[in-house]
């Protein structure tokens, strides 16, 4: 008496209705079994598609049947395309069955292999079997292709993203709190700070909260999904292009362009990029050039008897060095003596106005997208509201769709108020003279990275060590500070190139002191 194992296969892309339900396949091979007195020794169940054999209930089948070393055996299923829909490999698994004394049969099918005409009915089976899963796979891809070509994202929302269905059961993505204001913070620091590589944005961006690896991170920051747009990837007729979706986007397409920029120059860069301050006793470094021979100065530690002393000092050959807390003192003093003189002070405060101007304008425009935003969101629980009334949608959907719009609302005030404080609400332009005239204590008490930046800020360009701050620093912040020259009319040639150095220092300091501000909030 063979063994008789009936196969039962449904997969997960397969409606399991009309025929194809594991109940309505079991209950014909059952009958089937009892009337012609087969004794069934298991049944197996398979969700998992017939391109393959590369299947685990199939595979656990095989590795059975192995076991019953030549003891015939039949292998039972409803139709053909439940055991193979890829012709090449049924053949080659009914051979390898065969060789094996078993025997397969489809109820619903029968084929009789006695016959040698009856292979011609079996390839008509496998091959509609085939040709049918290929016209549904093409499908589709046409139906994503369409879907991509109107603007919607069919796939996985990515990261900042939420995946949404709207009350008429429209599905779509929406920007996800925190994730999208961490993604935002990242597109701008990445045009504001063009000194801070990208790496150390990552970092930032991850101690907030975004999770994410690092090579992530990088097709992250160079995907249009987030300023809006789709890229719908090559066709058969169609190159690739870039869209505008249907999806609110994160970020502005204009400051999205303005990163691509960045990116491209930063991967077609030829300099090597200055080495991150790590010790506070090297803020200085990359900044020095030797007095004797001109080279850049290097920092290194050189342990005492007692403590450790730090020096800038050149190359072995040169051996010129100078204690790096007698270079970082005198600069320090200098901050805070120094007074920027009133006409300067005048503009740096003009310059201050037309940031918090500029910010105060950008605040009213995000103002008013996030207002529209929350007055869909209000529409939508409104309209939801009124289809439950004349019972369109169920409770369970109503109370979904309220609950949604609950969250949008409480993230778009979130939103706003953190626009508000970046904005500088309420803030007064002339608190500016307090930091313009005490950057020294500011200095004083800063991270290595900000006093990093207010050093390069008055030492833009490489300087020739002295052991007078006052001869190192550049002619304009000289004029600047009211500081006297020790040659008058000596740089005369540097008279253009200093106004416009003038105002590109006075417009940075202003940002600084502005961002300053926004810290005391």
């Amino acid at each position: 008496m063979p063994a008789v194992y009936l196969y039962i296969r449904v997969s997960t892309d397969e409606q399991a209705v009309k025929g194809y339900s594991q109940r309505s396949q079991l209950e014909r091979l059952v009958h089937y079994c009892k009337y012609n007195n087969l004794i069934i020794i298991e049944t197996i169940f398979e969700d998992y598609s017939a391109k393959t054999f590369n299947r685990p209930a199939w595979n656990r089948l095989m590795i059975k049947i192995k076991s019953l070393k030549n003891r015939p055996a039949i292998i039972l299923f409803t139709y053909w395309d439940r055991f193979s829909r890829n012709i090449t490999d049924a053949y080659l698994m009914l051979e390898k069955l065969g060789s094996m004394g078993v025997s397969l049969q489809a109820i619903d099918q029968p084929i009789d292999f006695s016959i040698p005409e009856s292979k011609i009915i079996l390839a008509v089976y496998l091959a509609t079997s085939e040709v049918e899963n290929d016209k549904r796979s093409r499908n589709v891809s046409l139906g994503m292709q369409k879907a991509r070509l109107e603007g919607r994202w069919i796939n996985k929302a990515p990261l900042g993203y939420r995946n949404k269905i709207t009350a008429d059961g429209k599905k779509y993505i929406a920007p996800y709190a925190p994730e999208a204001f961490i993604i935002r913070e990242v597109f701008e620091e990445i045009i504001k700070e063009k000194r801070v590589t990208i790496s150390e944005i990552y970092k930032h961006a991850v101690s907030k909260g975004l999770r994410c690896s690092i090579s992530a991170f990088y097709r992250l920051i160079r995907n249009p999904i987030y300023c809006g747009q789709i890229k719908v990837p090559e066709s058969e007729n169609e190159k690739s292009k870039v869209i505008n979706g249907l999806h609110t986007g994160i970020v502005s397409i204009i400051l999205f362009e303005g990163v691509q920029k960045v990116l491209r120059e930063l991967n077609n860069s030829k300099f090597v990029k200055k080495k991150k301050v790590l010790n506070e006793n090297f803020i200085l470094r990359g900044v020095l050039l030797c007095p004797i021979c001109g080279k850049t100065l290097t920092a290194s530690s050189s342990q005492g008897s007692y403590k450790k002393y730090y020096y800038y000092h050149c190359t072995r050959e040169c051996k010129y060095r100078i204690r790096t807390d007698f270079v970082n003192t005198s600069f320090l003093t200098f901050l805070k003596e120094a007074q920027i003189d009133i006409p300067f002070l005048k503009t740096a405060n003009d310059f201050l106005k037309e940031i918090g101007k500029g910010r105060q304008e950008a605040y009213q425009s995000k103002k008013r997208e996030i207002g529209r935003a929350m007055d869909k969101s209000i529409d939508r629980s409104l309209n939801a509201h009124q289809l439950f009334s004349i019972g369109k949608i169920d409770y369970d959907d109503y109370f979904l769709i309220k609950n949604s719009c609950k969250v949008y609302l409480k993230n778009y005030a979130s939103e706003l108020r953190e626009q508000a404080l970046k904005a500088g609400i309420g803030m007064l332009a002339k608190e500016g003279n307090n930091i313009f005239c005490h950057l020294g204590d500011i200095y004083e008490v800063s991270d290595i990275i900000t006093k990093q930046r207010i050093a390069r800020l008055f030492f833009p360009e490489k300087v020739i060590t002295d052991e007078k701050i006052l001869n190192m620093l550049p002619e304009f912040i000289k004029k600047i500070f009211g500081i006297k020259l020790e040659k008058p009319g000596s740089r005369v040639g540097e008279t253009l190139g200093n106004d416009e150095k003038i105002n590109h220092f006075l417009k940075e300091i202003s940002l600084f002191a502005f961002e300053q501000q926004l810290k005391t909030i």
